[in-house]
């Protein structure tokens, strides 16, 4: 049936309840005459909470329709509507229908269904807009015939039953064909409005109004039909009234302005009172109105079943085994039964006697205390209020709870709290209705407890707390839970208790509830004494359960526990709720063997998410189970700890967190905790069996998107259970007060506080944090490592009496400026030598580096206890040289996620951002055994001085002797300048200097490990340079050789052959007389006066000067070109065969020669002549 809280529709039975409700049905039967003979009516809206009687309305309206308005009639849900709309919007480009089709879509739907009653054979009909038509197996679906089997005429119980016709004829075939023959306008019934309209806005286009203005003006004006919609609480255009439609303001209130609402009357005790109940006892009405939860369908199978004349002879257990009791309240099958009775086994068994009494006249009831049950009443006291004198609710109750509770919403709204709630309309409205059905006929009730320990507390936990839980389960039944201010005065409700609840520990009842406190008092169980008594408010919320249905869901429509034997638990779909980064998984209530396998797959989860658990500072897991366990122990203690038994940093930060349900004590805890678990499993057994789609590779699936999935129509056919569903996903998903903002919240402040421990109060730690190392970077600072270097020399060396700061800047000046020869530029691709010393220079030359120097405190509070995190967090992979350091800090430390942990503590606070990086860099330095390296620098050091040493010694003899070959001493002293690779040994001198104070800072500072790492970057720079330097010392030394070999070769050919001739002295005085100079001085071709005159020749050539006049800078680890020495070389070999100088040689050996020959001829005549002389 269409709705399981009223009358089937073949025994449909209308009960004027109230003068209301006879008005309510007399209006609509009136304004639907009126349109089926030729008055315009507006479509009317009937609205009301599920179970209060729309159903029951629209089938009364079915039977009228067709019974005595004689016009087609047709019952149909929204969805149908929704589903032909749908289907012509995906027709069109546009994916919606404009709003005037509207009312041809409908009508096109009800034509098509008077064509079938018409046309077709009703043995063949197994699909008609009837209510109830179908059964939720539509294997069982009756033929139209079979469906007209079974009517009796309606019943209509009113005053006057002579005014209407409805109940002379039953529904039939021949009702149906008469109608057919009408000419008047059909009535289209549209039930379960709420559940669609949202879906229906979708796909209709509002056109500049409402999406059903132009509905409600066809139905108003052309009367395709006469329309009736049953709508929840709240209507949906009211809704979207409110938050306004596709920009436009006017929205669906000009359609509000085309339609009747008529409101379906709530029926409470004094309703009854008045009319349907008059003449029966008062206690009877207030129980029969507790038993039927105020709704008219169980208020009249009630009123039959339990008689009370008859009811009133039975004693306690003949009253409670009674099965009208153990019915459930809902045919679907619900749990919820009318009446608690297992409740009654829990109380004292001597009070039994009296408790059907006290049931069925529902008010206080005159006792007289017997010895056989006194101390039995005080065992339940919690169970009774009992009292000498009674308290009239409408003077002394009511005002006392309206003046407590009105001052406590005054103060939540002065915190900007729940400020739409109205106590009167939203609040005190349920009070009344509750504290009047627990009320005699005077309207007075007993207000006292035999709780002898602690008034206050009985005062809370019989009155107040169920009170108001009370007041929730109404607001939840029969109010619009997507109304703003329904949902605010729910979370007021639940602020309210929990408010009692501090209340009670702090023992401040007295206080904060001054004017029931007042009232409330403690009773005196004497034997003998009258006492009025009657059930608390806690026993009555526990007894008289509200008819929200089982939180333990099925599955679909099957048994979920039988479905999960065939699951597979080892790869189980979590639970999961998320918010941002912060995650909730509710574990269910297993057996061992299936929960042995889960805990595999939470288990792998977990590990998954360690790592970003560890790197993301917002993020957070909390692991919410629902029963002890010692699996979930074992669990805990091995994903919680590391392999030393220490608690993980996660843990420490309360970010992975394992919390048993129970400690949270909701309201409605049990209920909720059996919504939460059936969930739980079913998305174990939806994703074992694939009927949900997983959207990632971890497995979880989330709250709302379940409750998404399983509240809809195709996987929850009944109305009843969807309304279950809603009903505790609203306490687990909605409000500031529902189950996952509640964990949620914890979450939060949990990880708030941990930090705080770890760390400093947040509100703190900016003011604490007084070190500005942002003021060190600029736009000209582009290398990460070497700014977090420089930064972290004032860090090492902060407030240290022998800093090696003025030390470190003049190696920084020499290697850092631009203009001195030892500048070394970085070289990138090389990441020991890729350090920007002018960067570092720039920074720890500025005189807030200085400030820095002498503020900075490393022994200051917040910075020990950043120390100590950072140390904490340090999670880097172990190293063992300066490589992966610079590496780390180049690659990884500019955008690391410890950074986030201080956006954690104060979003975006930059002083915060780059401390905790140095500090982070700290902790992975300090993980580092630096004494192998420095010992390796130090080695580094001694070798390249050693052989700098060498090379220098080498490149100056080297080139001292290349310029005494090829400039005479006069000329290169006069020339200095001029001289071969000038310059050059003078920086390689520069470089040793260099090295040498290199030496003597890391001796000086043997700690520190900015220095080290700077200075090992500059030495091994230097290893580069003494490597260049000795290519270059090579080079020298082979252009060295290679004129001295030329300089053999021409004293070979040329000169000793000179030399050999100037022996003779008359051919020497020859060659001086024969050859003189402009000066007159004689020209001497002796000596070395041939390489002489070769270096002259040799010198202004561009193949020579290319090579000693190269440009060679060690800083820049330059060296002489190779094709230069080759061309150099080239040059020499050639330079004997075909030149100008060859040709002089030549013609200066060929003279010396001839000035010999020439001596000796000269030589031979005197021979001669001194031999002729001698004879």
């Amino acid at each position: 049936m269409a709705g399981t809280y009223i009358p089937l529709i073949k025994r449909t039975k209308w009960v004027d309840l109230s003068n209301e409700h006879k008005k309510l049905r007399e209006t609509v039967e009136s304004d639907l005459k009126e349109g089926c003979n030729k008055g315009n009516i507006q479509p009317i809206m009937l609205q009301g909470a599920f179970g209060i009687g729309k159903s029951t309305t629209l089938y009364y309206l079915f039977h009228y329709g067709w019974e005595v308005l004689k016009t087609p009639t047709f019952y149909m849900p929204l969805a149908k509507i929704v589903d032909a709309v749908k289907k012509e919007a995906e027709s069109l480009e546009s994916g919606k229908v404009q709003n005037n089709q509207l009312s041809r879509i409908i009508n096109s739907i009800i034509k098509e269904q008077i064509d079938k009653l018409r046309n077709s054979n009703w043995n063949d009909i197994s699909d008609i807009d009837f209510p109830d038509f179908k059964s939720g197996d539509d294997s069982e679906n009756p033929s139209l015939n079979q469906y007209l089997e079974d009517f009796i005429p309606v019943t209509l119980d009113s005053n006057n039953t002579k005014e209407s016709e409805i109940s002379k004829l039953v529904f039939s075939e021949e009702v149906i064909r008469q109608a057919l023959e009408s000419t008047t306008p059909p009535i289209l019934l549209v039930d379960e409005f709420e559940s669609k309209f949202y879906e229906l806005k979708r796909y209709v286009e509002s056109s500049g109004g409402g999406i059903l203005r132009e509905l409600f003006d066809q139905v108003v004006q052309t009367k395709p039909f006469l329309l009736v919609i049953g709508n929840g609480p709240a209507s949906g255009y009211e809704v979207v009234k409110e938050k306004g439609t596709d920009g436009n303001n006017d929205s669906e209130t000009a359609a509000n302005r085309r339609l009747k609402t008529i409101q379906i009357p709530f029926p409470t005790v004094a309703l009854l009172k008045r009319k349907f109940m008059k003449e029966c006892a008062n206690g009877y009405v207030n129980f029969i109105w507790w038993m039927s939860r105020c709704r008219p369908g169980h208020i009249q199978k009630l009123w039959d079943a339990i008689d009370y004349s008859i009811y009133k002879e039975y004693d306690a257990t003949e009253f409670l085994v009674k099965d009208i009791f153990n019915e459930p309240i809902d045919e679907s099958g619900e749990e919820v039964k009318y009446l608690k009775v297992s409740y009654f086994n829990q109380m004292n068994s001597y009070i039994r006697p009296i408790v059907g009494r006290l049931l069925l006249d529902f008010e206080p009831q005159s006792i007289k205390i017997e010895d056989s049950y006194r101390e039995a009443m005080k065992d339940s006291a919690e169970d009774f209020f009992c009292t000498d004198e009674l308290v009239s609710v409408v003077k002394e109750l009511n005002p006392a709870i309206s003046d407590d509770f009105s001052a406590y919403l005054e103060k939540c709204k002065e915190q900007g709290k729940y400020t739409s709630v109205d106590y009167i309309r939203n609040v005190g409205k349920y009070f009344s209705y509750i504290l009047s059905a627990c009320s005699n006929s005077d309207g007075k009730i007993a207000f006292s407890t035999a709780c002898r320990n602690n008034k206050e507390k009985a005062l809370a936990t019989t009155f107040l707390i169920p009170l108001l839980e009370l007041t929730y389960d109404f607001i939840s039944q029969y109010e619009d839970n997507e109304d703003q201010v329904t949902r605010e005065t729910k979370d007021f409700i639940l602020d309210s208790i929990k408010f009692i609840e501090s209340s009670v520990e702090e023992e401040t009842i007295d206080d904060n509830f001054e004017n029931l406190n007042s009232i409330f008092e403690t009773c005196k169980i004497k034997s003998g004494n009258e006492i009025y008594m009657q059930y608390s408010l806690r026993a009555i919320r526990e007894i008289i359960e509200q008819p929200i249905g089982s939180p333990k869901l099925k599955y679909k429509d099957m048994s979920l526990d039988k479905k999960l034997e065939s699951s597979n638990f080892r790869q189980s779909v979590l639970l999961t709720s998320r918010s941002s980064d912060n995650t909730i998984i509710f574990v269910p209530i297993l057996e061992d063997e299936p929960l042995k396998k889960y805990i595999l797959r939470l288990k792998d989860y977990i590990k998954s998410q360690k790592n970003d658990l560890h790197t993301n500072a917002s993020k957070t897991i909390r692991i919410v189970y629902l029963q002890e366990h010692e699996y979930i122990s074992q669990l805990k203690e091995e994903v919680c700890k590391d392999g030393s038994g220490n608690l993980l940093p996660i843990c420490k930060m309360k970010k992975l967190v394992f919390e048993d349900y129970n400690h949270y004590q909701f309201n409605f805890g049990g209920q909720i905790a059996d919504f939460i678990d059936s969930v739980a499993k079913i998305v174990i057994v939806a994703g074992s069996c694939n009927d949900i789609v997983l959207i990632d590779d971890n497995r979880t699936y989330d709250f709302h998107t379940a409750i998404d999935v399983i509240k809809n129509r195709e996987w929850t056919k009944q109305k009843e259970a969807i309304r279950t569903i809603e009903h505790y996903s609203r306490l687990v998903l909605e409000g500031d007060s529902c189950v996952i903002n509640t964990i949620s919240l914890a979450q939060k402040k949990d990880h708030e506080s941990a930090m705080e421990n770890l760390i400093c109060e947040k509100r703190d730690y900016e003011d604490n944090i007084l070190w500005d190392f942002t003021s060190l970077e600029s736009a000209d600072i582009t290398d990460t490592k070497s700014k977090y270097l420089a930064m972290y020399y004032i860090l090492e060396n902060a407030k240290k009496p022998t800093s090696s700061y003025q030390s470190l800047l003049k190696i920084l000046q020499e290697v850092g400026n631009f203009r001195n020869a030892l500048y070394l530029p970085p070289i990138e691709d090389r990441i020991n030598e890729s350090l920007f010393f002018d960067q570092i220079l720039n920074i720890l030359s500025r005189e807030t580096a200085s400030k820095l120097m002498s503020s900075y405190d490393n022994e200051d509070y917040i910075i020990k206890h950043l120390c100590s995190f950072t140390a904490m967090m340090n999670n880097e992979r172990s190293v063992s040289k300066l490589d992966e350091l610079l590496t780390f800090m180049k690659d990884s430390l500019n955008d690391h996620w410890i950074a986030s942990y201080n956006n954690d503590m104060s979003y975006g606070f930059s002083k915060g951002r780059t401390l905790i990086k140095l500090l982070y860099l700290k902790a992975y330095i300090e993980k580092i055994d630096f004494s192998l390296l420095r010992s390796q620098l130090n080695t580094r050091i001694e070798e390249k001085q050693t052989e700098l040493v060498s090379t220098i010694s080498n490149s100056t003899q080297h080139i001292a002797a290349i310029t005494d070959l090829l400039y005479s001493k006069n000329y290169a002293k006069a020339n200095p300048e001029k001289m071969p690779f000038q310059g050059y040994v003078s920086e390689l001198q520069l470089v040793s200097r260099l090295l040498s104070n290199c030496k003597r800072i890391v001796l000086e500072d043997k700690d520190g490990v900015s220095i080290f790492a700077i200075i090992s970057s500059i030495v091994w720079r230097i290893s580069n340079i003494v490597s260049q330097a000795k290519v270059v010392e090579h080079q020298i030394n082979g252009i060295l050789i290679s004129l001295k070999n030329k300089k053999e070769l021409i004293e070979k050919e040329y000169q000793l052959p000179i030399n050999t001739i100037y022996q003779d002295s008359l051919t020497s005085k020859l060659i001086n007389l024969s050859d003189l100079k402009p000066n007159g001085q004689p020209q001497r071709y002796d000596g070395d006066w041939c390489w002489t005159q070769y270096a002259r020749y040799l010198t202004p050539r561009s193949e020579v000067q290319n090579v000693i006049d190269a440009k060679l800078h060690p800083a820049k680890e330059t060296s002489i070109d190779e094709s230069d020495i080759h061309k150099f070389k080239a040059f020499l070999q050639t330079s004997l065969t075909n030149s100008t100088y060859k040709v002089r040689m030549d013609e200066t050996l060929k003279f010396c020669r001839d000035c010999q020959a020439e001596a000796l001829s000269y030589t031979k005549v005197y021979e001669y002549i001194k031999d002729l002389l001698k004879e």
